[in-house]
């Protein structure tokens, strides 16, 4: 074997991509394709819909839509959302992972704590309603999604008394 083809595997090793479910996966994809259409003001709604065709879940692409705006737009801090092509995940993008979850599984109380910690209440409120639409066109496609292992109350911030900094963009 080669250089390259022993860096190609210590590579795939390391990609935590291939540690999560396929639907979780496609999520995944999507989600992170949608920040670079939103970032780059590319058309990507008509991949992400291929996407989730393939899970058999097409209702679920207004819905992904609607909670990534929802994130963007209500976002109190940065949310790391990585490239399509990165192998590792960010703990914000299994924070996501774990609000779609969630909703799918109807724990909305766990899924706002989550989405407390980086997104305003109105924002909250908005994105789980997307995630909430997501859970259930998976559903109806027969698809499941994992609930979270972890125990999610790690995720809820404490809310401060500091005013919101005002003119920062909600681009992630």
């Amino acid at each position: 074997m080669t250089e390259s083809h022993d860096a190609c595997r210590r590579g795939a090793a390391l990609d935590e991509r291939l540690t999560l479910p396929l639907e979780q996966s496609v999520l995944l994809w999507c989600m992170r394709m949608s920040v670079i259409g939103m970032k780059r003001g590319i058309a990507v709604e008509q991949r992400i819909d291929e996407m989730l065709e393939g899970l058999g879940a097409a209702g679920a692409s207004p819905c992904l839509k609607a909670f990534m705006v929802a994130l963007s737009q209500g976002c109190t801090r940065m949310i790391e959302v990585r490239c399509v092509c990165q192998p590792r995940l960010d703990a914000d993008e299994r924070a996501l992972l774990d609000v779609l979850s969630l909703a799918q599984a109807m724990r909305p109380f766990e899924a706002l704590l989550v989405l407390r910690g980086f997104v305003t209440q109105a924002g909250a409120i908005a994105a789980l309603r997307g995630a909430e639409g997501v859970g259930t066109a998976l559903l109806q496609a027969g698809r499941f999604l994992l609930e979270p292992e972890q125990e999610v109350r790690h995720f809820a911030m404490v809310q401060t008394t500091q005013p919101a900094l005002i003119g920062l963009e909600t681009i992630h």
